[in-house]
């Protein structure tokens, strides 16, 4: 078997070999047998093809070396870049992208490893969502009784499936984390994969490592954080679409097709706008209209997966709106949120609001400042951009340089007007803080801006290029680390009071100081007692899922679970049964006198206390009293 793999192996490298040889030959005599070496007009990339009509083709080539010609640039991919000059290919400028990843990626993956739960409003009660996913089918689930779940060809299905998964091998706190680590590395390097399939410089990508670290992660709206890379790698991956060479089309258009219904199981709202920037790089990239239809057409198994949300249904109980009542409740909203104002004014505010909406997350606002020089350092690139492309001589490129910038300005303009338009909520959809999140879209698509001029530099100045950006997200790394360490510092009284709960048990969370010293997010420990579930795995262990039959969430409340108690109430616990349903009850800063247990008072006692936390517990074969009956009204 060795000798095979090894034969096997000796066999490619001298095909290999003789391609490049082939290649080699083919650019110093500039002609081979079946045409003249020239760029397709069909495919937009340099082929082997025939040349023009009533040309004479030499026969002095061998025909074995235009087969390693076309070998080699089947192997050399649309990602490699174009338009880069011969004295500074895009492998230099791969290789200054790469070091400065790896010198940033630690720095950036740092923040996840100092703090034990991560921030999130969101994040508890999805994890509690992905546990009951876990426990599906299960006859001893705890959440049988009140829940059934099951997940479909819906959004939000790509992060539960990755939690449900990583879940058998793992806790879901490091699950959680393992996503977020890659989605981390993943921005970047998927921003630096569309800037070079549009023939840009790599370098400015770097500045999504901060961008990593948005608004929609603090809020913990995972789902919507993952499909950021996902949108640009899908981008990226419809411009080598269509660019890619004849034998490269079937496959390239597989893999976009996948990437796009990625997106769908992802997030719905980025998932909308990837289409529309989908269907603008078909129409304005400079390919033939063959070409652009087939780049189009891989939006139908997408499409095909949201019409089947529409019209044949999901887990989620909520019902599917038409998309003529989404749009009066989006005009609507969107009216309201006009206070007075003119549009005018309006749209200057929100663009005033970019640094704040983008990296919101910490209530010292370093990351406003932050935000604010990751925009001067896009600008200083737009501008060495410009200036580089008027200044310095364009040389000879290899290959031809796609004219994608019209495509590019068209998606930073729809991203910017998704901002600039959407409303602030959605409570008929079950969407909150919609466009604020909006902005870290612009920016990204900002960052695309950066004219491929910037590719031209050579010599010092190549060296001087990445300076900024590292300079930028290394004093932000610093700071992100800094900040998540003391949310770990002012959270280690739940994760002590957690870790002395036993597994197992149905658990409820009554928090009435709901604020954080450290995270500017509202309501930022609401959810903390439901990282139970998640702290504490055990087949037992069970929190109520407040998200439960909201749209796109897999799943649906049985009679018994609409009983279970709201965590934006944490005085109703105590009516109702709810008490002799929980074994523990983890309780912050409860208001003086106040007695959240009702006539269950006596029925619980302290299990531990750290802090501002109290983790109560149902006493041992305490008799519960039978709840009081509600008064019946007095006749007239």
């Amino acid at each position: 078997m060795r000798f095979t793999e090894l034969k096997a192996r000796l066999w490619r490298r001298l095909v290999d070999g003789l391609g490049a040889w082939g290649a080699r030959r083919l650019s110093r005599r500039r002609t081979i047998a079946g045409g003249v070496a020239r760029p397709s007009e069909a495919s937009g990339v340099g082929v082997v093809g025939g040349g023009p009509k009533g040309e004479a083709n030499p026969p002095r080539v061998p025909m074995w070396i235009a087969w390693g010609a076309r070998r080699l640039s089947r192997r050399r991919t649309i990602a490699g870049g174009f338009g880069n000059p011969p004295r500074v290919p895009m492998s230099v400028d791969a290789k200054v992208f790469g070091i400065c990843f790896l010198a940033l990626a630690p720095l950036y993956w740092a923040p996840l490893f100092v703090t034990e739960i991560l921030p999130g409003l969101d994040l508890p009660f999805h994890l509690a969502v992905a546990d009951m996913l876990g426990k599906r089918g299960s006859p001893a689930s705890p959440y049988a009784a009140f829940y059934q779940g099951s997940l479909h060809l819906a959004p939000y299905a790509a992060h539960y499936l990755l939690l449900v998964v990583l879940g058998k091998v793992m806790s879901l706190l490091a699950a959680h984390k393992v996503i977020v680590a890659l989605y981390v590395a993943a921005m970047p390097l998927s921003t630096a994969s569309l800037l070079a399939a549009c023939g840009r410089s790599r370098v400015p990508a770097l500045l999504a490592f901060p961008l990593a670290y948005n608004l929609t992660l603090h809020y913990g709206f995972v789902s919507f954080a993952l499909s950021l890379p996902v949108l640009l790698l899908l981008l990226a991956q419809v411009v080598k679409h269509l660019f890619s060479p004849p034998g490269q089309v079937r496959r390239s258009w597989l893999w976009t097709a996948a990437m796009a219904l990625f997106l769908f199981l992802c997030h719905l709202q980025n998932f909308f706008y990837g289409v529309a920037a989908v269907l603008g790089f078909a129409l304005l990239v400079p390919v033939p209209w063959r070409r652009r239809l087939l780049g189009a057409s891989t939006l139908l198994p997408a499409l095909a997966a949201l019409a089947y949300r529409q019209f044949v249904g999901s887990a989620s109980a909520a019902p599917k709106p038409p998309l003529a009542l989404v749009w009066a409740l989006v005009k609507r909203h969107r009216l309201g949120d006009l206070g007075g104002r003119t549009f005018l004014h309006d749209f200057g505010q929100r663009l005033l609001g970019i640094p704040v909406n983008a990296l919101r997350g910490f209530v010292d606002q370093v990351d406003v400042r932050a935000c604010k020089a990751l925009l001067l350092v896009i600008a200083v690139y737009l501008a060495a951009g410009l200036v580089a492309w008027a200044a310095l001589p364009e040389q000879k490129s290899r290959q031809p340089q796609p004219r994608v910038w019209p495509a590019i300005l068209v998606a930073f303009a729809g991203a910017l007007a998704a901002y600039l338009l959407s409303p602030h909520h959605l409570n008929e959809l079950s969407l909150t803080t919609l466009f604020p999140r909006l902005a870290v879209l612009v920016i990204l698509m900002a960052i695309a801006l950066v004219p491929a001029g910037l590719g031209r530099a050579h010599g010092l100045l190549r060296l001087l290029v990445p300076l900024p950006a590292v300079v930028m997200c290394a004093l932000y790394g610093h700071q992100l680390v800094v900040h998540y360490r003391a949310y770990a510092r002012e959270t280690a009284d739940f994760v002590e009071v957690v870790h002395k709960t036993p597994p197992g048990g149905k658990a409820v969370g009554l928090v009435f100081d709901r604020s954080s010293r450290v995270m500017r997010v509202e309501s930022a420990f609401l959810g903390l007692p439901y990282f139970y579930v998640a702290a504490r795995s055990a087949p037992g262990s069970m929190t109520p899922l407040p998200y439960c039959g909201m749209h796109d969430i897999p799943c649906t409340r049985k009679p018994a679970g609409t009983l279970l108690p709201n965590p934006w109430s944490p005085m109703d616990v105590g009516l109702g049964k709810n008490p002799p349903i929980f074994d523990y009850f983890f309780v912050r800063s409860p208001p003086r006198g106040a007695n959240p247990f009702g006539p269950y008072l006596g029925s619980v006692e302290v299990l531990a206390q750290s802090g501002t936390w109290i983790v109560y517990r149902k006493k041992p074969g305490a008799a519960i009293p039978t709840p009081p009956q509600p008064a019946k009204p007095a006749r007239h």
